[in-house]
């Protein structure tokens, strides 16, 4: 499965061990990262713009499985990575290091709301349980990878009926479709 281990720099500068744990734990559990950004970082890769930086990350993120974030820095750099994956419905496990700040946690459902994201998971970590947090959110996505991914072309007109209808049921366009075509089922079986 191809996996999106995002983060920040200041981040990875303060946390290096367990950002390194983390991928780590991604690729001997078998996954293949859909970008090695961290490896770039440990090799000195400073030519980079932001701009190209945000293209790669986002090319990555769709080509992802599953994202993986570590989001103990509030830099908005993870932010854009969150709503990338949410925005195409990849299941996203949020990390953030168990701390005793009292500050408002992204964990928190005034962050971003968990029971609103079926594909989004938030955990607190810490050295001890990383590798069980990240194991047990690889196994529920491998069993709940049911839906396919695929890009469908229609008319103006159709999209702005499924906007509606989407809107009306407080659900996606995709949810649209996916009702469609299994009511069709329904009725021709």
């Amino acid at each position: 499965m191809k996996v999106f281990f995002g983060g920040s720099l200041p981040g990875f500068k303060k946390n290096k061990t367990d950002y390194l744990k983390i991928r780590q734990q991604i690729c001997l559990l078998g996954h293949k990262l859909s970008r090695d950004w961290i490896d770039e970082e440990i090799k000195g890769n400073k030519e980079i713009t932001v701009s190209k930086m945000y293209e790669l990350t986002e090319k990555a993120i769709k080509e992802s499985d599953a994202v993986i974030l570590e989001y103990s820095h509030n830099i908005s750099a993870v932010g854009q990575q969150l709503v990338l994956s949410l925005q195409k419905n990849i299941p996203t496990l949020l990390l953030i290091k168990d701390s005793d700040k009292v500050e408002d946690s992204p964990l928190s459902d005034f962050f971003i709301s968990s029971n609103y994201y079926k594909y989004l998971k938030k955990q607190k970590y810490k050295k001890t349980n990383l590798k069980k947090i990240i194991e047990d959110f690889l196994k529920w996505v491998e069993l709940n990878k049911s839906t396919v991914r695929f890009n469908l072309e229609i008319e103006r007109e159709l999209d702005e009926y499924l906007k509606l209808k989407a809107k009306q049921n407080k659900s996606s366009k995709a949810e649209e479709i996916r009702k469609l075509v299994s009511d069709d089922m329904r009725r021709n079986s």
